[in-house]
């Protein structure tokens, strides 16, 4: 199976007019630089001689998770992925949703990174602006595909952060809201915790 179609499954987002017509900006600044710093980063620890091998899978998986955890808007996401259910349910509802949300994702995203990322070449097409957002354009070269992934920042305390993550045009926030929203046609808010706390207890085996 095509990693597009692995991540797609596992994982499951205007200013663009005077800024827009002068061409997109070089990824090697701003958010851009933030997108290369994170990627190299998480390319050097799939590559590290000494992290290699089934048996420092759990290292690997630390180190990508700890990166993960410092470079994403996690808890913008989850506020996001809920969409108007945010505003009916109680503080302590919306920590727990948020706590389990963000757990889920970065165990998510570290496996596809600890599975799939390898020694791929990476390209930068660019980056453009989306309202207050910045859209990094990068392409995943291999030899029988090439994979969009665009990374959709956000400024937060002075740094770009990624608060979305769209892979060949699908984004992860989009599809827990998809996916989210159909369960809670039929089911309850603590149904949607409950599920949600056995799926994070079956991550933290990676």
């Amino acid at each position: 199976m095509l990693v597009v179609r692995q991540w797609k499954f596992v994982l499951f987002a205007s200013l663009l007019t005077v800024l827009w017509a002068a061409g997109p900006v070089r990824a090697d600044s701003g958010a851009g630089a933030k997108v290369r710093s994170v990627l190299d980063k998480a390319m050097a620890i799939q590559t590290d001689p000494k992290l290699e091998g089934a048996e420092h899978r759990k290292e690997r998986a630390a180190q990508v998770r700890k990166l993960i955890a410092q470079n994403f808007l996690s808890s913008e996401m989850a506020k996001e992925s809920l969409q108007e259910y945010w505003g009916r349910i109680t503080a302590s509802q919306k920590e727990r949703y948020r706590t389990l949300l963000t757990a889920i994702f970065i165990d998510s995203y570290t496996r596809q990174v600890v599975d799939f990322l390898k020694q791929e070449k990476i390209q930068y097409p660019g980056q453009t602006p989306e309202g207050k957002f910045t859209k990094v354009k990068t392409v995943i070269m291999r030899t029988d595909e090439h994979i969009p992934v665009d990374y959709i920042m956000e400024q937060s305390g002075g740094q770009w952060k990624i608060r979305d993550v769209l892979i060949d045009g699908v984004g992860i926030v989009d599809t827990y809201k998809s996916s989210f929203s159909t369960f809670l046609r039929s089911h309850t808010f603590n149904d949607l915790i409950s599920r949600m706390s056995i799926q994070k207890q079956a991550g933290e085996g990676l």
